[in-house]
């Protein structure tokens, strides 16, 4: 019996000792269940520092100069003078064409040349004789009008003449006297004869004539210069490149010959991005490393377009190389390296602080070590690693470098890096003690 009840007190101990559990872990459950989310995160102290910049930029080397070369003309091959690989100065003979048409072609055009000079000096010659024979007519009208003018005042004196003939000569002379129809007709024919005179002086035909040798001039220039366009003629100094023509093919000014390449000072072909522009500036000296040939070459910046590339937002850059051993190859793929641009020293991030909203650069910023608050910064100059500050951001505070892309303005968080402890000590109190003391009553 007397065991019986200890059993008893035993199995009642245990039950109020389980109860007392439970009702300690609901306890806290119910507290953790309460407590807001907390996210993990690292920090990071902000510093001062100097930016450097090495900028790893990739293009393409192209020719200094790389000149297509076209016929003026067209026609058969008939000499071909260099070949792929050869080095050309300005005015070497490439090739010939046949000039068996071209010859006919200057044949007709003096020939018209010939025709239309005898056409005008025929013309001319007529002219002078026209003029010639309107000023004779028109002379012969004057006199003509002249006289019948002065007829008209003719005085006789009929002092010597008997009387009884008076009137016979008075009859007689009245009888010869020009009559206003007679002046009429001889002024009218004044106007015509000085018409006829102005109408020879005129020069249209003459002029169409001077139009006519011009144009004949015109065209045995053309068929002289299409004779001497048959000889081609390298136009600049450089090497020949795709250079396919052989004598007897028929070549024409719509299709290249060839391409004259001048490689003694090769450029190198960028597109930089807005966001680079800032580091790199004409006659910056950069090194370009060709990776076929794994060479390094010194290289100068001697162009910055003002204006990005045809559907896209970067700028084209040309930077000059040197080709000393006349190497290099139009197309090869070319890595130019920016010398570092050192800065003066100012407020540094770590990129992966900085996260981007509404076209803004945010952070967030801890100053108790629980929560965060969300800030808009003004940002400078970058590299790969560390973004310059301009405003929004002071030396000694802490932002979060890990964890950001879940975070809100106020969000609570758990440091998890080794930076929170010292974090925490700053504080007179270290990070996460609450949590350790809440353990320990747990586990009590």
């Amino acid at each position: 019996m007397a065991l019986t009840k200890e059993k008893g007190f035993v199995f009642l101990f245990a039950l109020i000792f389980f109860l007392v559990g439970c009702s300690t872990n609901g306890s806290t459950l119910a507290e953790e269940k309460d407590e807001p989310a907390r996210f993990p995160v690292e920090i990071s102290q902000i510093e001062k520092g100097t930016l450097t910049s090495q900028l790893s930029l990739s293009g393409n080397v192209m020719a200094s100069k790389q000149l297509p070369v076209l016929p003026m003309v067209a026609g058969e091959v008939k000499a071909v003078h260099v070949k792929n690989g050869d080095i050309v100065e300005p005015g070497d003979l490439l090739i010939e064409i046949d000039v068996s048409d071209i010859e006919l072609n200057v044949s007709q055009a003096r020939a018209g040349l010939e025709a239309a000079e005898a056409n005008l000096n025929g013309t001319k010659a007529m002219r002078e004789q026209s003029i010639r024979q309107a000023q004779m007519q028109l002379n012969q009208a004057k006199d003509l009008y002249k006289m019948l003018e002065e007829a008209e005042d003719i005085d006789i004196d009929l002092d010597n003449v008997p009387e009884e003939f008076h009137d016979i000569f008075n009859r007689l002379i009245q009888s010869n006297l020009p009559t206003e129809a007679d002046k009429k007709q001889a002024k009218t024919a004044v106007e015509q004869a000085e018409m006829a005179l102005a109408q020879a002086k005129r020069t249209e035909q003459v002029d169409a004539a001077n139009a006519s040798v011009k144009q004949a001039k015109l065209s045995v220039e053309m068929a002289e210069k299409q004779k001497k366009h048959a000889v081609v003629r390298a136009p600049i100094e450089g090497q020949i490149s795709n250079f396919h023509t052989s004598v007897g093919a028929m070549v024409s000014p719509q299709a290249p010959l060839l391409q004259v390449v001048q490689m003694d000072q090769p450029v190198v072909h960028l597109n930089v991005n807005e966001s680079m522009l800032a580091n790199i500036e004409v006659n910056q000296e950069v090194e370009v490393y060709i990776r076929s040939n794994n060479e390094m070459y010194e290289g100068r910046i001697t162009y910055i377009s003002i204006m990005p590339a045809e559907q896209s937002r970067a700028y084209p850059v040309e930077v000059a190389i040197s080709n000393p051993g006349n190497n290099l190859r139009v197309g090869m793929l070319a890595e130019v390296m920016v010398h570092p641009l050192i800065v003066e020293e100012e407020v540094l991030v770590h990129v992966d602080a900085v996260t981007n909203e509404n076209d803004q650069s945010i952070v967030y910023v801890t100053h108790d070590g629980e929560s965060v608050q969300k800030r808009v910064i003004t940002i400078g100059n970058e590299t790969s690693e560390w973004i310059s500050v301009e405003n929004g951001l002071e030396e000694g505070e802490y932002v979060v470098v890990r964890g950001i892309h879940q975070l809100y303005d106020e969000a609570l968080i758990n440091i998890r890096n080794d930076i929170g402890q010292s974090f925490g000590e700053e504080l007179d109190e270290p990070l996460g003690s609450e949590d350790k003391e809440s353990s320990s009553e747990n586990e009590v």
